[in-house]
């Protein structure tokens, strides 16, 4: 759990190679321990919704030629039912204390070296848009749900000011990376901590709060050029696109998704393959009703997980992404405010609505790696917050 979390933003080691890891292990572990090993009716829930992409996915995979890049994120997910099913069995209430430790202190290191690589990258070597060891929209979105759990995972953590030092050091990440989709999730995470631990907080903090952020946020845009830079550019964008030009980095993403519906209305039970998404496209730039930029994409990309899921999966792939985005965020709510205390539970909603803002304008899952460490992470917190549940009902 630590080390997975220590290399996800600040290493050129993928994350990938731990999940693989803990799934073989998993899958050892599961095997020597058959005898004591029982399903619950939780469990085919959980495997059910962590196949769910993959099965959202078939339609397409089909049509498509049989081609493996229709599956390769929902295997992803899929790789990381051994583990949870692991953790499920092996995690007892007196683990708690000790899973917590590693799970913070991942995010620490984590945060903070994705945070300094950040900084290293644009003020030392002077790069525009900090990329970390990725593409910048991916080490942005990765670092918002860094900054998410991180926030959460303070309330009454015994490493709360390290927490909060990660936080910040995701957060500077998040907004040198220039991923303005990501940029998002930070007053989203801001917003739902206050709301779920004001009780805790106290109105005076929250105040104070209210006042300071956005101070912070105004010195940010003036402040540090990269960030000031972004937010000019989607000014003038806006401007544009209200003066009718669609032929900017958001009016693209218009354009992406009005293509995405073409596609869905071609075919929309299962939605159309890569390759008939790429010839509509071509048709729809040849009529005018997109740029070149648009028409030309490969896959016909749609820039949101949303409509990316509509234009090649259908109504059945919205159907599955339901089961993999919307589902854990209502559970986790849902166990959250039965028991106020249970921040495993907070944590695994603010990553579901980390997750679910940040695919408004970008396929993130459609990434491997963030794909296997949402799963990863989902069922970790899943395990935690069950354990957590069992602790206060024997108390």
């Amino acid at each position: 759990m630590l080390i997975a979390l220590v290399l996800l933003v600040a290493t050129p080691v993928r994350s990938t190679v731990v999940v693989a890891l803990l799934m073989l292990y998993g899958i050892a572990y599961l095997v020597a321990n058959r005898h004591s090993f029982q399903m619950m009716a939780l469990d085919w829930w959980v495997v059910l919704l962590l196949s769910a992409l993959l099965i959202g996915r078939i339609g397409p995979f089909v049509v498509g030629d049989y081609s493996s890049r229709y599956l390769s994120d929902g295997l992803h997910m899929v790789a990381t039912i051994p583990i949870y099913l692991m953790l499920r069995h092996a995690v007892g209430q007196g683990d708690l204390g000790r899973f917590r430790a590693f799970l913070e202190w991942g995010l620490i290191l984590g945060a903070i070296g994705g945070g300094v690589l950040a900084m290293y990258q644009t003020k030392w070597l002077g790069m525009r848009r900090a990329d970390g060891f990725l593409f910048s929209i991916n080490f942005g979105y990765l670092n918002a749900i860094l900054m998410t759990l991180a926030l959460v995972l303070m309330a009454g953590s015994p490493r709360r000011w390290w927490l909060a030092l990660a936080a910040l050091a995701a957060a500077a990440a998040v907004l040198l990376s220039g991923a303005r989709g990501a940029w998002l999730v930070i007053p989203v995470a801001l917003l739902l901590v206050g709301l779920a631990y004001a009780p805790r907080l106290g109105w005076k903090w929250l105040a104070v709060g209210t006042v300071v952020l956005p101070l912070v946020a105004v010195l940010a845009v003036t402040q540090v050029p990269e960030v000031e830079r972004r937010y000019q550019q989607t000014i003038s964008e806006v401007q544009r696109i209200q003066s009718g030009n669609l032929n900017t980095s958001v009016g693209y993403r218009f354009q992406f998704w009005y293509a995405a519906m073409e596609a869905f209305k071609q075919r929309p039970l299962i939605g159309l393959s890569y390759a008939e998404r790429e010839a509509l496209n071509a048709e729809l730039q040849a009529g005018g009703e997109i740029a070149p930029f648009v028409g030309q994409s490969s896959r016909g990309h749609a820039h949101s997980q949303y409509f990316e899921m509509m234009a090649t999966g259908g109504l059945i792939g919205l159907l599955a992404l339901v089961g993999y985005l919307v589902v854990p965020g209502v559970y986790h709510a849902r166990t959250w405010w039965r028991d106020r205390e249970n921040v495993y539970a907070m944590a695994g909603l603010g990553l579901t609505v980390s997750v679910a803002v940040c695919g408004l304008t970008e396929v993130l899952l459609q990434q491997e790696m963030i794909a296997a460490m949402y799963a990863y992470l989902q069922g970790v917190l899943l395990v935690l917050a069950l354990a957590r549940r069992r602790a206060g009902q024997s108390a």
